[in-house]
């Protein structure tokens, strides 16, 4: 029986392998029906003499944290078969499953501005159809909430396994 990954141990993973960011994912946790995380978030790094603005989660920032929460949800779900048609997908280590996960599409709403330093983000698997007798791969639609509902997503990705690996 395979040891299964905690979503710490995931985003400890992914974070070794991420670039130098003004973000840090601090806890990560799964309920059930929802896969959480609080990302510190250094907004002062934006202020500069040519931006001396109040600092805000502003776009770029926030796709980031969207992206980088969307992937570490994503391989908790794969790796602990909480989807069922996720759990029916060939098994392969953390690196090469991360090259896998590709999102095609981003929606972010930038409702109302984020100041705060912790954020707290909430993604929820709204629908996962299976595609593997046409295409090999599955393809999800995601929701995301950061810092209740002040910011939200809409994602869509596919988990790509189109080398002839055999489930």
């Amino acid at each position: 029986m395979r040891a299964l990954p905690s979503f710490l141990e995931i985003n400890d993973d992914l974070a070794a392998a991420w670039c130098h960011t003004p973000w840090a994912a601090t806890d990560m946790s799964y309920d059930g029906d929802a896969y959480h995380g609080v990302f510190d978030v250094d907004l002062a790094a934006d202020v500069s003499d040519r931006a001396p603005y109040r600092p805000v989660l502003h776009g770029s920032i926030l796709a980031q944290i969207v992206s980088y929460h969307t992937l570490a949800s994503m391989l908790y779900a794969y790796t602990n078969d909480h989807v069922p048609a996720l759990a029916t997908l060939p098994k392969v280590a953390l690196p090469e499953a991360r090259k896998r996960i590709v999102v095609t599409s981003m929606k972010l709403s930038l409702r109302r501005e984020v100041a705060q330093t912790r954020v707290p983000v909430r993604l929820t698997i709204d629908r996962v159809t299976d595609k593997w007798d046409s295409h090999r791969m599955a393809f999800a639609v995601l929701s995301v909430d950061v810092a209740g509902g002040l910011q939200t997503a809409e994602l869509e990705g596919c988990f790509n396994f189109r080398d002839r690996i055999e489930r």
